[in-house]
């Protein structure tokens, strides 16, 4: 009697072992089939790369943390149009549906929003870095910002006191290239402008924009009709005791195809057509990359 006993007790240990192990294969094995969320991520400006690093994951649910986008994408490429510390969420489900979760903490770069109006107020500049500088402190103008965000090309100018403006020769490179149109000798290392305004920086003035028409570089232009009323400017503005400053507008449609990048470079004189001076003093124009 105690022989059978000991023999059903040693069977029903054997099963429960057998049970044992194989119920922690099986924990073992889903353990092992579990998601685990996670990513990286790179920046060029905005524009940020996630990259996917998560485990036994078959879907992705993406949460930019902007409050306008999400993505079902396993590496996605995202540009925000916010700046600052932004959470970044990723949900991670594998085939049983079981999930995982993980947020990331991103740094935006400020995004700048520039509305430039040609006003005479000069605070919707202050945004806009500096596009060249005359360091020698020789010459009227000093100072250029261009700004060619929206449908103008926006340009200011600060200098001293014999900054007037009354008359101009302004050279503009429209397609990027230094070496087709005028090649001008005050600008040998970088010219090229494609046109030409000629007369006081004023809206609704007697000057005129030219096409240039000379194959080889040399002063060839065409006058554009009624094109000087396109240009508007806010007319010569007192900053301090020794310094005046101004801002205008160009139209781009006034500029024909713009390529990589515009240039400008200004010649200053009287309204007796007497020098007053040359911007940029250095070899090349004044240029903003598009």
């Amino acid at each position: 009697m105690k022989k059978i006993q000991l023999t059903k007790f040693l069977a029903i240990l054997s099963a429960f072992l057998l049970l044992t192990a194989c119920s922690s294969d099986n924990n073992a094995s889903d353990s092992a089939n579990k998601p685990v969320a996670d990513f990286s991520f790179t920046n060029d400006g905005s524009t940020f790369t996630f990259t996917n690093l998560s485990t036994n994951g078959t879907k992705y649910r993406w949460d930019f943390g902007d409050l306008y986008y999400v993505s079902n994408e396993k590496d996605p490429v995202y540009t925000y149009k916010i700046g600052g510390e932004i959470r970044v969420s990723l949900t991670v489900t594998n085939d049983a549906g079981e999930e995982s979760f993980v947020t990331k903490v991103i740094n935006a770069p400020k995004i700048i929003i520039v509305d430039i109006k040609i006003d005479g107020k000069f605070a919707d500049w202050n945004d806009v870095p500096v596009t060249d500088e005359n360091t020698s402190g020789n010459g009227s103008i000093q100072k250029i910002k261009i700004w060619a965000g929206g449908p103008n090309v926006n340009v200011y100018l600060e200098g001293n006191k014999k900054m007037l403006m009354e008359l101009v020769d302004m050279y503009i490179n429209t397609d990027g290239n230094t070496q087709t149109g005028f090649l001008h000798g005050n600008w040998p290392q970088g010219s090229g402008a494609e046109f030409l305004f000629e007369g006081p920086l004023v809206t609704n003035g007697w000057g005129s924009f030219y096409n240039h028409t000379d194959p080889n570089g040399g002063w060839g232009w065409s006058a554009i009709a009624g094109s000087g009323s396109s240009l508007t400017a806010s007319g010569i503005v007192s900053l301090s005791a020794t310094t005046n400053a101004i801002e205008f507008s160009i139209p781009k449609s006034q500029l024909g195809t713009l390529g990589s990048s515009i240039g400008i470079a200004i010649t200053e004189m009287t309204s007796g057509w007497a020098a007053v001076a040359n911007f940029p003093e250095a070899p090349k124009f004044s240029t903003l990359e598009l």
